[in-house]
């Protein structure tokens, strides 16, 4: 049972009761719901007497006058004005006792003021920790359901509420979803879709950011679903906007079972919890998509270490020739690759490759390319046949826009001989005396036409040339001025080396410092991949 002392102290209740005994030239007590005084006898005013006798057990004495105190319609207490006079009395008995009433009234309406005050202080209080435990568990939780959980559960206690519910945007923000409640029967929650462009009242407070009251849900116009309201019990309600960083993320509705106003207290707690709810969605979904980035990370690792499991860690040492390969891929997972085939006798097949796109894609399609490439490499010298099988297969297994690019040959090294056919790839460069030539011969790119036809040819190397195939991501990369590297500076950065007297790897190096010093800090955008042979 509450009580006057659970909202004031001892020494409170004295220094009232002191001066209402001032006041009323007479002794005045305060007492507890029970009508036991709370207070002892010491420290009356003036020249009463030290005691005037415990009351009765009824709680009053003779001609003593009793007024209750009360808050929020609960009696907590009530003030005694006793008939035994601390002055004379006055002639007009009546009038005396009328004006001692009257005081005794006035002392028990500012008591329950008092009192309320103190409730509404300590109500305050409860819900700024409310406030400040809500923030402790956003921070603290990264499951967005046990967010809204939390919220919806929170709402409901801290303001006395029949229910909550939080209603989320859906993807195309059209329509607010259900996603916590608390408090309301499953059959108020399918009533019925809530859709934007119907919902007057979460129109207003998605647009203006503000709560909007509504006093009676059975009777408001703007409300979607009264009857469901009537049913539920569902009398007033405050619906909040949940708004993070100016973009709204859905709407807070707390209901009440009878009609109730929300003082600014608390519409100014439920914007608050409204707002904080809003962060914290925004910071779960943060979270949830940096967790699924970092496993897509360590996938997208796992990936690209199987990929470079695929292209060779180091080039075939065969006696008269240099072999250096270069591979930059621009992410994790490229679509470049380049590959050496031991093919019999004394035979070694030389590929190199760039399908369309980047990333993930792209490098599921280059391991497609690359298995169709050595199953078929079988053949030896045809070339042709070679790589009309696998322009047949990447065809038949990929969309139009999927499309590969290659240049592929079989180097004899016991005779020197070179037979190659190029598919829609970069021409590479062959630096023999000084002079230079590309090697076109071949076809169009893999993966658009089945019907396409290609073409090979072959010549015999001799000491001192080289050669150096690579993708566009050579010659496509960029300055800050968008001028492309080229196949002209290309041809000269080969043909510089050449007269250098470069090793394999030194040309190779220095073909790609030459492309780094155009482009400067430029970022890459492309995969890069370069195959050098020198021939001794």
């Amino acid at each position: 049972m509450t009580t006057l002392s659970d909202y004031l102290d001892e020494k409170t209740l004295r220094q009232f009761q002191d001066a209402f005994s001032a006041v009323a030239a007479t002794q005045v007590r305060i007492c507890g719901a029970d009508g036991e005084p709370l207070l002892d006898d010491t420290g009356v005013p003036g020249d009463a007497p030290a005691a005037l006798g415990r009351l009765d057990g009824a709680g009053q004495g003779p001609g003593s006058s009793v007024a209750a105190v009360c808050v929020d319609g609960r009696e907590i207490g009530c003030v005694r004005l006793e008939s035994a006079s601390l002055t004379a009395p006055e002639p007009d008995v009546a009038d005396d006792r009328h004006w001692r009433q009257r005081v005794l009234l006035l002392a028990a309406g500012v008591l329950a003021q008092v009192c309320e005050r103190q409730e509404q202080l300590d109500r305050r209080i409860d819900q700024l920790t409310t406030l400040y435990r809500l923030t402790s568990e956003f921070t603290g939780q990264r499951d967005l359901q046990s967010v809204l959980d939390t919220v919806a559960a929170t709402v409901v206690s801290v303001l006395d509420a029949k229910g909550c519910s939080i209603r989320l945007l859906n993807e195309d923000r059209t329509e607010l979803v259900v996603k916590a409640v608390a408090g309301l029967s499953p059959e108020y929650l399918l009533k019925g879709p809530i859709l934007i462009s119907h919902s007057r009242i979460d129109q207003e407070a998605l647009a203006t950011g503000e709560p909007v009251y509504v006093a009676d849900e059975q009777s408001d116009d703007r409300v979607l679903y009264p009857a469901e309201a009537a049913r539920e019990g569902i009398v007033s309600a405050l619906c909040a906007p949940m708004v993070f960083k100016g973009e709204p993320e859905g709407v807070l509705h707390v209901y009440t079972a009878e009609r109730h106003v929300f003082d600014s207290v608390e519409v100014s707690l439920l914007k608050s919890i409204a707002a904080q709810a809003a962060a914290a969605i925004v910071n779960s979904r943060l979270n949830q998509e940096a967790v699924r980035s970092a496993t897509m990370k360590r996938e997208l690792e796992l990936a690209a270490e199987v990929q470079r499991r695929m292209i060779p860690s180091s080039p075939p040492a065969i006696e008269g020739f240099e072999i250096e390969p270069v591979y930059v891929p621009s992410y994790e997972l490229s679509g470049d690759f380049y590959d050496f085939i031991d093919l019999p006798p004394d035979n070694l097949g030389l590929a190199i490759c760039d399908v369309a796109g980047k990333g993930m894609r792209a490098s599921l399609l280059m391991s497609a390319v690359r298995a169709s490439l050595r199953a078929h490499a079988v053949n030896v010298y045809d070339m042709v046949d070679v790589l009309r099988k696998v322009n047949r297969d990447m065809c038949s297994a990929t969309l139009i826009s999927d499309f590969a690019s290659m240049f592929y040959a079989v180097l004899d090294f016991r005779t020197r001989r070179l037979t190659y056919a190029n598919a829609g790839h970069p021409p590479p460069i062959l630096v023999r005396r000084g002079e230079l030539c590309h090697l076109h011969t071949g076809g169009g790119v893999l993966g658009v036409d089945t019907s396409l036809s290609y073409r090979q040819e072959w010549f015999t190397l001799e000491s001192g040339d080289v050669l150096l195939a690579y993708t566009d991501g050579l010659t496509e990369a960029m300055n800050f001025d968008d001028e492309i590297f080229g196949r002209e500076r290309v041809d000269e950065a080969v043909l510089e080396a050449w007269r250098q007297g470069h090793s394999a790897q030194g040309i190779a190096k220095h073909v790609l410092w030459c492309m780094r010093r155009f482009v400067g800090l430029q970022t890459r955008f492309d995969d890069l991949t370069m195959l050098a042979i020198k021939v001794l």
